[in-house]
C-alpha cells in the first residue's frame, strides 16, 4: 500500500508568531519611518517602496493562509489595505507631477485641486492604517527599527539609446489601419463613459448605490484595461514615428489617454478596497478595524467624484481628436447595393453585415430606404430590417475596405444560398 504525504501541515499560532516577527522586520521599519516623518507620504518613490514592502509581507501572510485565521486576519487585511492605498497615492503623486504637461488638453485646474483633496484623504487613511498596524503587530515582537527610506527608494536614472529606427520610413497602410483602430476604440470608450453619466459630481448619499449598479470592480477593471490597450497601441504604432511627426495633433489623444489611465488605475484600486471591506471580509473584527480608520464615504467620493469623473472628462476631451483620426486615416466611400434575389433581411444575413462592419472596427452607416442605422449594431439592423425586409434602396457609407467586403457579401447572396464564404470573407462565421 502506497502512502502519500499531505502537502499541508498545520502549525501552531505561537510558532507562526515567531515567523511573523522575522518577516515583518523590513516592512515594519518602513512603517516606522513613514509615521516618524509624515512628509514622506508626499514622496512618490517612498510610496512605491512602501507598497512593495507591504506586498511582500502580504504575500508571506497569504502563503500561510493568515487571512483565514482569526488571530492573524486583521494583520493581513491591514497590510493589504496599506498596499492598495499606497499604490493609489503613488499614482496620484505621479499624475500630479505630470499634469502641468497636459494643462492644454482640458482645464486641468479642477483635477489638480481634486487631486490635492484626494491626496489629503489618502494621507489620513494610510497613516491611520499604519498606526493600527503597529498596534496589531506589537503582539508579535514588532520592532522599532527605522529604515532609511529616502536612500533605499531613490530610483535609478534610465539610460536610453536614441530612437531612430524609423527616421527614413514612410507611413504604411498597416500603420494607418492601426491608428484608425485607436480612434475607433477611443470612441467606444467615450460611448461607454457617456452611458454612465460621469460628467457631474454626485452627492455622497448616492455614491454607494451608483458604485453597486454602475462602477463595480469588474466594470472599472474593464474600463482601465480598455484605455490601457489604447495607450499601448499608440506607443507601439504611433509614438516617435514618422506618422506622429507628420501629424503632431495625435499627441493630444495620447495625453488624454494617459491622464485617464492613471485615474482609472486609482479608481480600480479604490473600488477593490471598498468592495472587499464592504462585502468580502467575513471576519467582523478585521472589517470593523478597517472601517474605523478609513471612512467609506471618503473612499467613494475619491473613487467616483474624482477618479471616474475626471477620467471621463479627459476621455470626452479627446473625442474630437478621435473623430479627426478616422477622417484622416480611414479612406471614406459610399456605395449603393442591390438586394439579392430571393433574400429578405432577417437575423442571419444581418448578422453577417455586422461581422463585416466590426471586422474593421471603424464606423459604418447603412440605410434602408433612407432610414439609417450603424452597421455595427445587430439590434439596430434587426429593427431596421423588420421595417424594411426588402428595401428598394440600400446605401452604405464609411470605411472603403468594409464597403468592398459588403459588395462581395451581397453578390454572394448574403449567405442565404449556402456554400462557403468567397475569397476575402473567410473571417465570417456562418450560422445555420
Amino acid at each position: 500500500m502506497t502512502h502519500t504525504q499531505s502537502r499541508e501541515v498545520v502549525i501552531r499560532e505561537e510558532e507562526f508568531g515567531r515567523l511573523v516577527a522575522d518577516a515583518l522586520r523590513e516592512y515594519g521599519s518602513w512603517v516606522n519611518a513613514v509615521l516618524d516623518e509624515p512628509e514622506l507620504l508626499d514622496v512618490g518613490s517612498v510610496m512605491v517602496g512602501l507598497n512593495q514592502r507591504a506586498h511582500a509581507f502580504e504575500t508571506f501572510l497569504d502563503d500561510y493562509g493568515a487571512r483565514q485565521n482569526k488571530t492573524f486576519v486583521t494583520l493581513g487585511e491591514l497590510t493589504a489595505s496599506v498596499r492598495g492605498l499606497s499604490s493609489v497615492k503613488a499614482t496620484a503623486l505621479h499624475l500630479g507631477n505630470r499634469l502641468p504637461r497636459y494643462q492644454a488638453l482640458v482645464d486641468g485646474g479642477p483635477l489638480a485641486r481634486d487631486l490635492v483633496e484626494t491626496c489629503a484623504f489618502l494621507d489620513r487613511a494610510i497613516a491611520a492604517l499604519l498606526h493600527r498596524f503597529q498596534e496589531e503587530a506589537s503582539r508579535w515582537g514588532y520592532g522599532k527599527e527605522v529604515a532609511d527610506v529616502r536612500s533605499e527608494s531613490n530610483p535609478e536614472q534610465r539610460r536610453l539609446l536614441p530612437r531612430n529606427l524609423d527616421e527614413d520610413e514612410e507611413e504604411s497602410v498597416d500603420e494607418r489601419q492601426h491608428i484608425a483602430e485607436i480612434g475607433m476604440r477611443f470612441l467606444q470608450v467615450l460611448d461607454t463613459s457617456r452611458s454612465l453619466e460621469l460628467g457631474f459630481e454626485r452627492p455622497r448619499s448616492a455614491l454607494a448605490e451608483f458604485v453597486a449598479n454602475h462602477a463595480t470592480e469588474e466594470r472599472c477593471r474593464w474600463y482601465e484595461s480598455t484605455v490601457h490597450s489604447i495607450q499601448s497601441m499608440y506607443d507601439t504604432y504611433v509614438l516617435h514615428t514618422s506618422v506622429e511627426r507628420d501629424h503632431p495633433w495625435l499627441q493630444s489623444l495620447r495625453g488624454h489617454a494617459s491622464v485617464a489611465l492613471h485615474l482609472l488605475e486609482m479608481a480600480t484600486e479604490l473600488v477593490h478596497f471598498y468592495e472587499r471591506h464592504e462585502n468580502d471580509i467575513r471576519h467582523a473584527g478585521a472589517r470593523d478595524a478597517i472601517a474605523a480608520v478609513v471612512p467609506k464615504p471618503d473612499t467613494l467620493h475619491a473613487l467616483v467624484n474624482v477618479c471616474l469623473r475626471h477620467a471621463y472628462l479627459y476621455v470626452e476631451g479627446a473625442g474630437a481628436t478621435a473623430h479627426q483620426i478616422l477622417r484622416t486615416f480611414v479612406r471614406q466611400a459610399r456605395v449603393s447595393l442591390s438586394m439579392p434575389h430571393g433574400v429578405t433581411f432577417h437575423a442571419r444575413p444581418l448578422a453577417l453585415i455586422v461581422q463585416v462592419a466590426r471586422h474593421y472596427g471603424t464606423p459604418l452607416e447603412i440605410s434602408f430606404d433612407g432610414e439609417r442605422s450603424s452597421a455595427t449594431s445587430l439590434m439596430g439592423l434587426i429593427m431596421l430590417g423588420g421595417r424594411h425586409p426588402r428595401p428598394k434602396a440600400i446605401d452604405v457609407q464609411g470605411d472603403a475596405r468594409a464597403l468592398r467586403d459588403l459588395e462581395v457579401l451581397f453578390a454572394w447572396g448574403l449567405g442565404e444560398h449556402g456554400g462557403t464564404p468567397p475569397q476575402g470573407l473567410e473571417y465570417l462565421r456562418i450560422r445555420s
